[in-house]
């Protein structure tokens, strides 16, 4: 991997928001207020608390994961090596169907522009994806600026907009106790969940973060900030905005007007084109490395002259393509795409608060970190029953792979 140091606090910082928010800030909002009313914002309070837990774990494990391998090799150290292959394999998986996921849904917000209204949201999707493999070949550095300038733009015009609308066109009002449903109270926190993934990538770059341990911590602080600040401010504001629609249209109406439509566009592309940068950069950076050691393919381990693991990017590039084409084709649909990335990023979060309940040794920190486990394994079981077997497929498929190198390693010996 490349030996420079590219990634301090601020860049960090750009790179973790980003993924962070990615289309839930635009999205979970909205359906938190539709499930319980003025009751969302209490929601909101105790996911973001729950997050900063979620962070922390993730950042202690990316601090005793010192290679790109990322957190699995603290799972490794924890549970084993063959944890350590299965959650690299779940991750993985994941970003086989998820990053085109997220372009699919920049791509639906994109055909509101008359230049590409006439396109398949397809093949708008692999545009840029065709724009992002490229920003990931050129390099660590040129990915953290570019994602440093979409994370900023996004979320300097979404925490303006949600501002404007709290100061001159809101209706604030304290939720009534007689509307209150804890089943759908509930049902709305566990899907708010979704809001806290994505501090799992941030270990596939520790090779290249200047100081790791100030930088992440550093890093963790100012993202959390910025984080926690927008989600409380959009979903505040979508619950008090005084308009017939509680969205995100409406919360940016008030200020930017006619161009509201345009900047919700702006935002929701640049944060997943912020989302597909940080998670592919991660997991080829992975790959490259457990090709190197012999875990995949070695042709994966090459790294051009930028420090880019241009074999695996390319690789994924390849994956999503046919994902793309499946799905220009009708024969996959968007929610399958997201329920099989889901299953996959869910188990391996699960596999990672587990390392981090058995390294960590605070009490408080093991029951917040319990109360993750046992959320994420109950979005686990709501998943389709066709991902779920896919699920224990790579589970086999990592087990007979563990026997196959034991049985290699046996006979070398």
């Amino acid at each position: 991997m490349s030996k420079s140091k590219n990634i301090g606090t601020i860049t960090l910082s750009g790179l973790i928001v980003g993924p962070v928010l990615g289309s839930g800030i635009i999205l979970l909002p909205p359906i938190a207020y539709k499930l319980v009313g003025r009751w969302a914002i209490a929601a909101w309070i105790i996911i973001m608390l729950l997050g900063i837990i979620f962070a922390y774990v993730f950042i202690f494990l990316s601090l005793e994961s010192l290679g790109n391998e990322g957190v699995a090799i603290a799972v490794g150290n924890a549970f084993g090596n063959f944890f350590r292959e299965l959650t690299s394999n779940f991750l993985t998986v994941a970003v086989c169907f998820g990053p085109t996921a997220v372009l699919i849904t920049a791509a639906v917000f994109l055909k509101n522009f008359s230049l590409f209204s006439n396109m398949k949201v397809e093949m708008i999707a692999f545009g840029m994806e065709i724009i992002c493999a490229l920003v990931l070949i050129y390099g660590i550095k040129s990915l953290a600026k570019i994602t440093l300038i979409l994370t900023g733009l996004t979320a300097a015009l979404l925490f303006s907009g949600s501002m404007y609308t709290l100061i001159f066109a809101s209706n604030i009002q304290i939720p009534q106790q007689t509307s209150f449903s804890f089943s759908k109270f509930g049902y709305t926190l566990l899907l708010l969940f979704w809001a806290i993934i994505g501090w799992e990538i941030i270990g596939n770059y520790i090779e290249d973060i200047k100081n790791p341990k100030k930088t992440l911590i550093k890093a963790m602080t100012v993202s959390l900030i910025i984080i926690i600040s927008l989600y409380i401010i959009v979903a505040l504001s979508i619950q008090n905005v005084s308009a017939s629609n509680h969205d995100i249209l409406a919360i940016m109406t008030p200020l930017f007007g006619s161009f509201s439509l345009p900047v919700i566009t702006i935002a929701v592309s640049g944060l997943c084109m912020c989302t597909y940068l940080m998670i592919v950069g991660g997991v080829s950076r992975m790959s490259a490395q457990r090709g190197a050691n012999n875990k995949l393919p070695a042709y994966l381990s090459y790294i051009n002259r930028y420090g880019s693991p241009v074999n695996a990017i390319i690789t994924l590039i390849c994956v999503h393509f046919v994902v793309l084409s499946l799905s220009a084709a009708n024969l996959i649909n968007l929610d399958e795409i997201v329920t099989c990335a889901n299953v996959f990023f869910l188990s391996n979060a699960i596999i990672g608060l587990a390392a981090g309940f058995k390294l960590l040794h605070s009490i408080k920190l093991k029951i917040a970190i319990s109360i993750l486990i046992i959320s994420f394994i109950l979005l686990l079981l709501k998943a389709a029953l066709w991902s779920l077997l896919l699920l224990i497929s790579v589970i086999l498929l990592s087990i007979y792979n563990n026997r196959r190198l034991k049985g290699e390693c046996f006979l070398l010996h």
